[in-house]
């Protein structure tokens, strides 16, 4: 299961992405659980290219 920043804090992560969570942590290393208002669990494709996500 993947996970999708729906939040507006560009400094984090851009609204849409999709990311691999890890725990409390997407792959790339943003935290979930400070703002889990945020964040949704989504079964689609990652769309984050960082490093962590992406690979």
């Amino acid at each position: 299961m993947n996970i999708k920043y729906i939040g507006n804090d560009t400094k984090k992560s851009e609204n849409g992405k999709i990311h691999v969570q890890n725990g409390n942590y997407t792959g790339c290393g943003a935290r979930i659980d400070d703002n889990p208002q945020d964040w949704v669990k989504t079964s689609q494709s990652v769309t984050c290219d960082k490093n962590g996500c992406k690979n």
